[in-house]
């Protein structure tokens, strides 16, 4: 039966290092690639910017691929909007206008500003709980949030989790289907987060690279539809056993 230990040890071993989550504007820096991916690099938020960067990142990637957020990135911040305080001084139809490759782009602009008057009124880090409460921001977003930008060790819980868990047989499909979204959330979030304890290196990086890994692994393989041949988890997952 695979095991948590396990299956990151094989998405690792297939994928090395996946530096998540990218900070586009230091892309080009040692360390980062040109997209603003840095395998091996924990440090990172450094600055006030790099943190904004992910937490904007976190709003605009809802519902929508990551090529979509990059773009949308670099709109804003072309318009300089890589404060919450620049956020808040741009108009909400203008900045809507900015992001609009993200999609859903009227709602988003909506959040970006709820979100920089929350950091604005807020200097320390916040709770999950803080954040849920915060119209437009859900549990994937929050723990994404806490993860990335604070190094918070949650783990963040997203569609390809789920699906992965599903397919490998980690979790009963009946179980999953039997919970509603929320609660089917925590408890791939607990599930996987007991299992993680027997990996021997810091939590927020293997709950960072992890995700990152699934991230890549679904992109590759374990899609909607499957690619199974070459996935590094062909021989143990039941799919293809």
């Amino acid at each position: 039966m695979l095991s948590i230990p396990d299956l990151y040890s094989s998405l690792f071993d297939a994928y090395d290092y996946q530096g998540w989550w990218p900070i586009a504007s230091r892309s080009g820096e040692r360390g980062f690639d040109q997209r603003g991916y840095h395998p091996g690099l924990f440090d990172f938020p450094l600055t006030d910017e790099d943190r904004w960067e992910i937490l904007a990142g976190a709003i605009l990637t809802q519902n929508t691929a990551w090529t979509n957020v990059e773009k949308a990135l670099d709109s804003l911040f072309s318009r300089g909007g890589n404060t919450p305080d620049r956020i808040l001084a741009i108009p909400t139809e203008t900045l809507a206008n900015l992001i609009k490759s993200s999609g859903y782009y009227n709602q988003k602009a909506e959040r970006l500003k709820t979100l920089s008057r929350f950091m604005l009124e807020n200097k320390s880090i916040p709770t999950r709980e803080e954040l849920l409460a915060l119209k437009g921001i859900g549990p994937e977003t929050a723990d994404s949030m806490l993860l990335y930008a604070w190094h918070v060790p949650v783990f963040v819980v997203d569609a390809y989790t789920i699906r992965l868990v599903n397919r490998t047989g980690l979790i009963d499909t009946t179980t999953l289907k039997d919970l509603s979204g929320s609660k089917r959330y925590e408890h791939v979030q607990n599930f996987i987060t007991k299992g993680c304890i027997d990996i021997q290196i810091p939590t927020y990086e293997v709950f960072s690279e992890f995700h990152g890994l699934i991230i890549q692994n679904a992109k590759l393989h374990c899609s909607a539809k499957p690619s199974c041949p070459g996935c590094p988890l062909e021989h143990t997952c039941p799919k293809m056993i």
